[in-house]
């Protein structure tokens, strides 16, 4: 038995619609600003890939390990106090910013060039750093990164020339370590 007209019409049809599918592919792939886009973006990779490599090697500048203080009072009020201005989006009682840092958790790292380092976990499970200038009673810089991945945060600081900066890594295979690096303008890219 043959097959009807509409039948066969409809299997040409998918048959052309096929071809012209795999022929728009290939071209998608080969076109040069494809092969451009996955070069860069191959380029883009392994540049993160090489610092990332290349930091893990550096030694660092200084090790900070939990100092065993508690938060004080004037602590507590500083981070309770960051948040929006706009009561609705103002983190609850306990917690600290827009990340909901829970202040509960907070664990001292000691001062490093005038700046005492706390870390801590958020509302998320994920870990935390911060940082604190007393002298300006100020936060001037705070990060948070999912669990299971080191948390990175620069700072720039009073004392420091023109875009040099501090960072601070917590690894995720050592939360007792701190490592510091004063990035030179070039490093700090």
């Amino acid at each position: 038995m043959k097959p009807s007209p509409e039948v066969e019409a409809d299997a040409e049809s998918d048959a052309a619609l096929d071809t012209v599918t795999t022929a728009r592919r290939q071209r998608w792939f080969t076109a040069p600003s494809t092969i451009i886009a996955f070069a860069a973006g191959a380029l883009v990779a392994g540049g993160v890939i090489a610092v990332a490599l290349g930091f893990e090697n550096t030694p660092p500048d200084a090790t900070l390990v939990p100092a065993g203080v508690e938060p004080d009072d004037r602590l507590i009020t500083l981070l309770s106090g960051e948040g929006s201005d706009y009561e609705e989006l103002s983190p609850p009682p306990g917690f600290a910013s827009e990340q909901l840092i829970d202040l509960s958790t907070l664990r001292g790292f000691g001062t490093y060039r005038d700046i005492e380092v706390w870390s801590a976990e958020n509302a998320h499970g994920s870990r935390c750093l911060i940082a604190v200038h007393r002298q300006t009673v100020d936060v001037i810089a705070r990060e948070c990164i999912p669990a299971g991945t080191d948390v990175v945060m620069d700072t720039r600081q009073h004392g420091l020339a023109a875009g040099e900066r501090l960072r601070f890594v917590l690894r995720d295979a050592n939360a007792d370590a701190l490592h510091v690096y004063h990035l030179t303008p070039e490093e700090a890219r």
